[in-house]
């Protein structure tokens, strides 16, 4: 398992020396047309050099259904789609995966799991630097919902060493 222990974190009783921030929650979800909210949160730390993954995970969600990580590098929560958009254009965006979960009918048990570690190592986005603050969130699809939309809320880390 992992924590965080004053300045390091503690992976599997290994201390990762770090100047890693932990990841923090902000903004605000939309309740999805199942009355869930769907929760964004993180495992693993973002570095380049980081051994293990960064995953960025929403779960809470509907099942069965595409949905995408957006980021950007400010903060927001400005109206959009019946909830707030968390985040400050320009905004990047990272391929569609399938939330998967229980099978019809609809329901909460899907998730999406992404490891920005990947983006950062693959250099594709030159701004993913160590000392860059992100800032993320999860769109998805939600026929029943107003606009047809799912939105988590948003998750800001600080890429380290």
């Amino acid at each position: 398992g992992m924590f965080n222990h004053g300045a390091g974190w503690f992976v599997d009783d290994f201390e990762v020396s770090t100047d890693c921030l932990p990841p923090a929650g902000y903004c605000t979800a939309k309740t999805n047309s199942q009355g869930c909210t769907p929760q964004i949160y993180s495992t693993g730390y973002p570095s380049p050099s980081a051994p293990l993954a960064f995953r960025i995970r929403a779960n809470q969600v509907l099942n069965n259904k595409p949905g995408l990580l957006l980021y950007g590098f400010a903060s927001a929560a400005t109206p959009f789609q019946g909830g707030f958009l968390c985040i400050t254009p320009p905004i990047q965006r990272i391929s569609v995966a399938n939330s998967a979960g229980n099978p019809p009918p609809a329901d909460c048990s899907g998730q999406y799991v992404y490891d920005f570690n990947d983006r950062i190592r693959a250099g594709t986005d030159p701004a993913l630097v160590p000392g860059e603050g992100v800032y993320a969130q999860y769109w998805s699809r939600d026929p029943q919902a107003v606009f047809g939309t799912g939105l988590s809320a948003g998750l800001s880390f600080v890429i380290c060493t």
